[in-house]
This record gives C-alpha cells, structure tokens and sequence, in this order.
C-alpha cells in the first residue's frame, strides 16, 4: 500500500524545497566558499535522497510477513515476528533473539493533513490491523468433517 499521490508529491516539493532553502541561505550569508558548496552538495545530495525515499514510502504485507518502506530503511518482518499493529501506526515485533522492537509506518503517520489524505491513511492502518487480526484468529471447524455432538444434545447421556 503506497501512500496517495498528492501526499507523495507534497513530500517531495517539502524536501527540495527544504534543500534549497538551506543551499540558498548558505551561500547568501557565506558566499561561494569551497567549503560552503562542498555543504551544499551534501545537503542537495540528501534533499534528493529524502524526497525519494519519502516518493517510495509504503507497506506490502502477505502470507510471510511485512515490509515497511521508511524514509532512511526499509525493514522485512517475519510474520512469526510480528506482535501486532499499533495505531500510531507502527509494527510492534519481537526479533528471532526475544528483543522487543517497533518499527514506525511513515508512509501513514501525519498531522495536519487534508481529510482526504487522512481518511485514506486510516483506511490503510485499519487494512493492515484486519490483516494481523486475521493471521492471529484460530480457525474454525472444519466443515467436511463433521463431528459427533457433545456434552448435553447427546442423544443417550445420563445426567
């Protein structure tokens, strides 16, 4: 599940607008200074990166687990891992050597959005909360095989 398009390209106008911003104010007040085009490289290199990152974030979930597309990592998680879906939204897991570990879901976390994005940010976390709802229910019995009934509608049992 990706995040909406208009929030998607919000996110990267933020990022290279962000980048430009300190690019330009670097170089008004200190000029074109080696060292000061050499930090504004780095600061384009990383808008860049960000507003990719942030283009990319989602969630895929299947029979074997969660991916989690963030904006710096992307992480897989086992669905043995897996503890639950929180509403923040984050993944509350536990790792193969018992540690307790979170992992965010930015691709639908945000505040002051417009409803349409936020409508559709639950619509997901409420997606992904029926998906782990559904890994954790047991089954139920087995139509094709049916079974004798117990305890009192047994026909013959003394009570």
């Amino acid at each position: 599940m990706n995040q909406q398009l208009i929030s998607r390209i919000a996110q990267v106008v933020v990022w290279l607008g962000l980048g430009v911003a300190v690019i330009g104010t670097l170089i008004a007040r200190q000029g074109p200074d080696p060292l000061i085009l050499g930090i504004s490289a780095v600061v384009a290199a990383l808008s860049v990166v960000l507003a990719i990152r942030s283009y990319r974030m989602s969630v895929r979930y299947g029979p074997d687990g969660i991916q989690v597309r963030g904006f710096l990592l992307s992480r897989w998680i086992p669905r043995d891992e897996i503890i639950r879906i929180t509403g923040f939204p984050a993944v509350r897991w536990q790792s193969a050597s018992g540690k307790a570990r979170w992992t965010p879901i930015f691709a639908f976390f945000g505040v002051g959005q417009l409803a349409s994005v936020e409508r559709y940010n639950q619509f997901c976390i409420l997606r992904l909360k029926t998906w782990d709802e559904e890994r954790h229910r047991k089954p139920g019995p087995d139509p094709s095989n049916p079974r004798r009934p117990r305890g009192r509608d047994q026909p013959g049992r003394r009570e």
